[in-house]
Order: C-alpha cells, then structure tokens, then sequence
C-alpha cells in the first residue's frame, strides 16, 4: 500500500536532511488528501443534484442550458456538456454561445468522435441559417474530406447536392439512432433554406424516433414549436 511505498521512498534516502524533508513531503501531501477528500465529496454532491435536474422531465431548454453551465463549471473536463450546451444554445438560437461551445469542443481535439461530426454538421447548419453561405458549404467539404465515417460522408454529401435523399434514408436503415441524427440535421438546414414545412416534416421524423432521452430529441422538439409559433 502507499504505507510501504513511503517506507521504500525513505530507504533510498542518505542523509538527515533528506529525510526530514521527505517526510515533511508525505506531510503536505497527507494534509492535501485529507482536506481534499470532503471537497470532492461535496463536488460530486452538486453534480449529482443537477445531473438529476437535468434529467427531470418539462425542464425548458432554457432551464436546461443554466443547468448544463452551471455542471461546467464544475466539472470543465466533461467534454459532453460542451456538446449538449452547443445544442440547447442553437436550439434557442443563442447563435454566439453555440458556436464557442462548438469552438471549445474542437480545441480539445477529435473524441469523442461522433460527438465531433455531430457539431461540424451543427456548425454548418448555424452558418447556413445565418446566410453565410459560402462559409457553410466551405466547411462541409473540409467536413468532407475529414471524415472517415460512410454515415455522416452521406449526410454532408445530401447537404452539398452531391446525394439524394433516397440515398441517404436508404443508409439510416431504418435504425432510429441514424434517423434521429439525420432528421434533426436536415430539418435544421431545410430552416436555414427558409423551407418550414419540410422542416417541420424532419423534426416530426426525428420526434417519431421517441427517443426522448437523446439531445437531438429536445433539439427537433424546439425548433418545432418555434416553428409552429403564430408569430413565425
């Protein structure tokens, strides 16, 4: 145990200076653990009474995002949040707070991997929604010649015109998984196009998934009733 590792570290050791510095080593160390011990135990307190908020039903995205910031800054390191926070944002079109999530995530590198495709397909999608055109499409044939994966190489190439929908509803193979991820995408860039019905067509495929657990879910289910707004 770390008893006998410490007894090792002291045999090693030559003098009595050495020694009494050591120990005064295994001290601070000791201190730090004993005070950092109840410190995590109240962290992972707060964390598991907002992860039981969030999974609280008729939560509004709204309520959602001031959850999921406040589970960031506690925990920076869980690289999920920043997904679910780029996509509640867009969800509520809070264009900024979305697209530096986005940003965040692809600074911390490549994984989760899926995660990553799903936010450069969002990003385009923002951008495209925004009227930047151009820099759309320039980021979905980088998203292009990125990716590896067949699934999400499909859905781009529907995007840019170089694939047809029959194509791409044939690859989902009926998994709800798949439809759920591709409903969303294109009922977001028909929004982009100024297309509501087929908008609306996509997000009421993706809610007919009845994966209500999914972020994308909550995402269709959104951006449905802001489309179904009089005032739209």
């Amino acid at each position: 145990g770390l008893e006998a590792i410490q007894k090792r570290g002291r045999k090693t050791l030559d003098s009595e200076a050495q020694l009494v510095e050591y120990d005064a080593d295994i001290e601070a160390f000791e201190q730090q653990v004993r005070k950092s011990l109840p410190e995590e135990r109240e962290r992972q307190g707060k964390l598991a009474l907002l992860r039981s908020q969030l999974r609280a039903k008729g939560g509004s995205i709204p309520e959602k995002v001031a959850v999921l910031e406040k589970i960031h800054s506690i925990n920076p390191e869980n690289r999920q949040i920043l997904v679910d926070l780029a996509l509640y944002n867009a969800a509520q079109e809070a264009w900024p707070q979305a697209l530096k999530y986005i940003g965040t995530f692809a600074e911390g590198g490549g994984r989760p991997y899926g995660e990553r495709m799903s936010l450069e397909l969002l990003k385009a999608g923002i951008l495209h929604y925004q009227g930047n055109d151009v820099e759309a499409q320039a980021g979905l044939e980088a998203f292009l010649r990125m990716t590896r994966d067949p699934w999400y190489q499909t859905i781009c190439e529907y995007l840019l015109g170089k694939q047809t929908e029959d194509f791409l509803k044939n690859q989902a193979g009926g998994s709800p998984e798949n439809l759920i991820t591709v409903s969303t995408a294109l009922g977001f860039w028909s929004e982009g196009s100024g297309e509501k019905d087929k908008a609306i067509k996509y997000y009421n495929e993706a809610l007919g998934t009845f994966l209500d657990t999914w972020r994308e879910y909550d995402f269709a289910k959104a951006r449905l009733k802001r489309l179904k707004t009089p005032s739209r």
